[in-house]
């Protein structure tokens, strides 16, 4: 996915605010009131992810929700992949995921494209919930950035013609 759907962005804004607070249980309203968020659109998606089996609900007085996995193994990726589709490499990154496209054969576009989206979903699969509650992701981030590395070819400038 080149751009987030807003449920899987609430889906890492809980987990994130969940690993913040271990062994609390942290309710939709928190969340949302710290992000400033549909509250409702939250709990939607904490009923996924206890479906998924990434959370898990305390009921009660004092209720809310909690991790069900160790923040410190769960990724970006595990989130992603619970409310994105994630593409098999074999469409147009352009379209829409079923839409067909008569150029793919001709388009030098989708290649680039198709490289930018398997880096991102690489990085997701290194990038832990844990790591993003610490406030380290942009420490994380550049770890293996070409482009913070000075990598010659990711960062070579296009002439116009």
């Amino acid at each position: 996915p080149m751009e987030l759907n807003k449920s899987t962005r609430f889906a890492l804004y809980a987990a994130v605010e969940m690993a913040r607070h271990p062994g609390e249980a942290v309710s939709a309203s928190q969340i949302a009131e710290r992000y400033q968020i549909s509250e409702h659109h939250v709990a939607k998606v904490l009923q996924r992810l206890c479906h998924a089996r990434i959370v898990r609900s305390i009921r009660g007085s004092g209720g809310g929700y909690v991790l069900a996995r160790d923040p410190a193994g769960l990724t970006m990726f595990d989130i992603v992949e619970t409310f994105e589709i994630i593409p098999d490499g074999e469409g147009c990154v352009l379209r829409a995921p079923g839409e067909t496209c008569g150029n793919l054969s001709l388009c030098r576009i989708r290649e680039v494209l198709h490289d930018i989206q398997s880096y991102m979903l690489r990085r997701f699969k290194t990038i832990t919930i844990a790591t993003l509650a610490e406030g380290k992701e942009n420490t994380a981030l550049r770890q293996e950035s070409p482009i913070e590395r000075g990598d010659a070819q990711a960062s070579a400038k296009v002439k116009p013609r």
